[in-house]
């Protein structure tokens, strides 16, 4: 079960940000969150402007069993970001997925986001993050750079391709 205790978040996002496990009861607010993404946004988050089933999605992002972890960043009781992660075949493999409410963006919530998550996930088991990011989505290709996790990337197309490993496991930049 997620841990309801609120973790305040360190310098380099606001101090007003609190960032915690979601769990099946964040459903809504996930739901809500996505739903208020402007086209852009969304484009960038789900290579669409506006997906079908937003409340399958959002479910599986605060679903929490050991195939599925997610955490949501909340100002004054708001989520204005969520980042969660699914195993894949390979149990010691996970597909990362984030989105950040627009005016939040650039302040520092992803950066704690993707900190965190990739903490939990250690705990976990998981050794290595697949991500794919579109290649004009520089704000998460920035996060994703600027968080000193060693990376592999691979253009395939519109996409780019991510694994993101921690240390420990000896991935190369």
């Amino acid at each position: 079960m997620p841990d309801p205790r609120p973790s305040p978040s360190p310098a380099r996002c606001a101090s007003s940000v609190t960032i915690r496990e979601l769990g099946p009861h964040d459903a809504s607010e996930v739901q809500a969150l996505y739903e208020s993404l402007d086209d852009h946004d969304s484009y960038l988050r789900f290579f669409t402007t506006r997906p079908g089933r937003l409340n399958s999605v959002a479910e599986q992002a605060t679903r929490h069993d050991p195939a599925h972890c997610g955490l949501g960043a909340f100002e004054s009781g708001v989520l204005i970001g969520a980042a969660n992660y699914v195993i894949l075949d390979d149990p010691s493999t996970a597909e990362l997925a984030m989105a950040v409410e627009h005016g939040h963006q650039q302040h520092g919530v992803g950066s704690e986001l993707l900190a965190r998550l990739t903490c939990l996930a250690e705990r976990n088991g998981v050794r290595t993050f697949i991500a794919e990011v579109l290649a004009v989505n520089q704000t998460m290709l920035r996060v994703i750079a600027e968080s000193g996790l060693p990376t592999t990337r691979r253009r395939e197309g519109s996409a780019v391709h991510i694994e993101i490993r921690p240390p420990e496991y000896g991935a190369s930049t």
